[in-house]
């Protein structure tokens, strides 16, 4: 299975959306304690935490090379630790919704993915059907993500292209 590491970002999103089950299906999940810290305190969650999404703690070197990061990457903090968490674990995929974060990490070679795109791999995967994505679609856009309308109308397109294949 793939290993994730996850930043706040698409946790609090697909929690907003009732998609957050949806990362489950995506492969190993791992966070920084400070990015389990950041969902805490913005989501309040009264229900247990998921024991699928795993909170590591960062050593004091990797703390320090996460401050590094964040100077030279303009990153946020809980966005350095999974940066650092990513590397540590040679993860697949670091998941955030955060545009400049994604362009940073993607030319350091680690793929990156957000919100959306665990959607759409769900659908194309076929852990979704299309009325349960649309659905997703719907409820991710009344989350706090801000996406354009645009990006919104070419994931609602490429739904045609992923159940329309056999």
């Amino acid at each position: 299975m793939r290993t994730i590491v996850c930043d706040a970002g698409p946790i609090i999103h697909l929690y907003e959306a009732n998609c957050l089950r949806l990362l489950k299906q995506t492969g190993d999940l791992y966070l920084p304690e400070r990015v389990f810290h950041e969902v805490q305190a913005t989501l309040k969650l009264e229900e247990p935490w998921p024991e699928w999404l795993q909170v590591i703690r960062l050593s004091p070197n990797e703390q320090k090379q996460a401050g590094i990061w964040r100077k030279s990457g303009d990153l946020h903090d809980g966005e350095a630790e999974a940066l650092v968490l990513a590397r540590r674990k040679r993860a697949a995929w670091l998941l955030t919704d955060d545009s400049a974060t994604r362009l940073f990490v993607s030319l350091l070679g680690i793929e990156v993915h957000g919100s959306l795109g665990v959607i759409l791999w769900n659908a194309a995967h076929r852990h979704l059907s299309r009325e349960e994505t649309e659905q997703a679609l719907t409820d991710l856009q009344a989350s706090s993500l801000w996406l354009s309308v645009r990006i919104y109308e070419e994931a609602r397109q490429a739904l045609d292209d992923i159940y329309a294949a056999p």
